[in-house]
């Protein structure tokens, strides 16, 4: 007990000897004894009021560094320098009611289990709209299969094995291009076009950070400059399929069809024209916190919902990974056109659907869902929290023109209009030195503080406080408090002089 009262009377002793000597503005008259009580409320009211403002500074400003750090501006490029690049493509296979595939007629064939067993053309539809994506319609998977499963001498459905199946069915990369030109050069399709898995099946991707390494072996280079100013890409295909303009990180998904582009009846042949603005970023973007620049970079894989199987993140690549987590936590599975080539131990686990899995998809409308599930203010149980990617680029079509001719081949040509003069950047407006300058300016501007009335504090509060704790008893205490009040009255004795001698 006599200890805590000791403490109390150094920490009593110590707060007033703080007050009365602290580089703060205005706490000094507040325990002067000198002044009247009148004035030390007076400075009590200012110095109350001073520190509140300046709190409520602070907090508007962190708010706003929290919240708008982070700022866009246009800038000129000089194309004699700094060349411009051609996009990423990719190429999907489609699916085409008129056009006959071998692999499918040999796997349903293999499906008659005698020669008396007819062919069930049921059972092929079911096939080409689980394979295909653009054939699915929702709800159609038990229409084609419920009126077979108690017959004995018809061909059912397949109940598994559809990935090895779309595998078997799908044209492999040789046989889906024809030929491939760059500015009317010729280039080796199948050296470049590099396969992925996605929401639409096995794509093929040119230029794509998720399938080579960029400036590789497999990277072609696709630079446009002041001399040679051209960027015209001819595809030629066999097959009908979809070609989609991409960022270098992105990948072709069901649900982003804005730069999708259809070569389906034979003869079909298309000229798209585009432009193309880049975006660069600040080193120190990536200093600032994800939810304060509202995108992602390619080597940052943190999710909402696990982190991402893919080499680099994008918009899509986080759409499809969400995609994938609806499926595996309603039906505790997913669609077979996303196991990942390389992935055995998902399918091993039995994480791929089957035909119970491909069912509960189907009903629950998780196959080819609305696109309103991408919205974050979705409130449908399911919303995506994708941050777009921090390099990805703004493409624009400009126009389109579809042709058609009696050739047997599909085209596409996709031609840049015009090469970009500007271009985004995306830039830090407050760094963390900011946030030091700007709380110092309004400390000091409303309470005079600064960095050294923090060593100030801290000198009061632990050195003083132990050598007052440790030398403090009554007798010292009462005889300090006569010192104080004789040395204030002789204070003021003095003052008093000095005014009469004045006067």
């Amino acid at each position: 007990m006599l200890l805590l009262l000791r403490l109390g009377r150094a920490f009593y002793r110590i707060l007033v000897d703080y007050c009365n000597n602290a580089s703060l503005a205005g706490i000094g008259y507040i325990v002067n004894r000198r002044y009247h009580p009148t004035e030390r409320l007076f400075w009590f009211v200012c110095t109350s009021i001073a520190w509140v403002f300046a709190v409520r500074l602070i907090c508007s400003y962190m708010e706003l560094f929290r919240t708008d750090t982070i700022s866009i501006a246009v800038e000129n490029i000089d194309t004699r320098a700094e060349p411009i690049v051609f996009p990423a493509v990719g190429v999907c296979e489609m699916g085409y009611v008129k056009e006959v595939y071998p692999g499918l007629q040999s796997y349903l064939g293999s499906l008659q289990t005698n020669d008396e067993m007819e062919f069930n053309y049921d059972v092929e539809d079911y096939m080409l709209r689980i394979i295909f994506h653009n054939l699915y319609n929702e709800g159609s998977i038990s229409s084609y299969c419920a009126m077979y499963e108690e017959c004995d001498d018809c061909m059912r459905c397949p109940k598994d094995g559809y990935s090895q199946t779309a595998a078997m069915v799908r044209a492999n990369c040789s046989t889906l291009f024809r030929e491939c030109r760059w500015n009317d050069k010729p280039f080796d399709c199948c050296r470049y076009f590099q396969p992925i898995e996605t929401t639409i099946g096995t794509c093929y991707l040119l230029n794509s950070l998720q399938t080579v390494e960029k400036h590789g072996k497999k990277w072609l280079p696709l630079e446009m400059e002041t001399e040679h100013p051209d960027g015209d890409l001819l595809l030629t295909y066999n097959y009908a399929v979809t070609t989609h303009l991409m960022n270098e990180d992105d990948i072709p998904h069901i649900l982003l069809r804005r730069l999708q582009f259809q070569q389906t009846m034979q003869g079909h042949e298309e000229k798209i024209y585009f432009t193309l603005q880049n975006i660069v970023n600040d080193p120190l973007v990536r200093s600032v916190d994800i939810d304060v620049r509202r995108c992602l970079f390619p080597d940052e894989h943190a999710l909402p919902f696990g982190n991402t199987s893919y080499p680099k993140y994008s918009y899509s690549v986080c759409v499809t990974e969400c995609l994938k987590s609806m499926q595996l936590r309603v039906c505790n599975c997913f669609h077979h056109n996303m196991l990942l080539a390389g992935k055995f131990s998902c399918h091993e686990n039995g994480s791929v659907c089957g035909y119970a899995g491909m069912q509960c998809l189907d009903n629950a409308g998780l196959i080819a869902p609305p696109t309103r599930i991408l919205q974050p203010w979705y409130t449908g149980g399911f919303p995506c929290h994708c941050y777009p990617s921090c390099k990805e680029n703004e493409i624009r079509i400009v126009g389109r023109h579809t042709y058609m001719n009696d050739q047997a081949e599909r085209s596409v040509k996709l031609k840049l209009m015009i090469h970009p003069t500007q271009r985004y950047r995306r830039q830090i407006v407050r760094e963390n030195i900011d946030v030091v300058v700007s709380i110092g300016g309004i400390l000091g501007l409303f309470t005079g503080a600064s960095i050294l009335s923090i060593a100030e504090f801290f000198y009061f509060f632990t050195v003083r406080f132990v050598s007052y704790a440790v030398r403090d008893d009554g007798h010292d205490t009462d005889e300090g408090s006569d010192d104080a009040e004789e040395s204030s009255s002789d204070d003021e004795h003095e003052e008093q002089s000095v005014y009469t001698d004045i006067s």
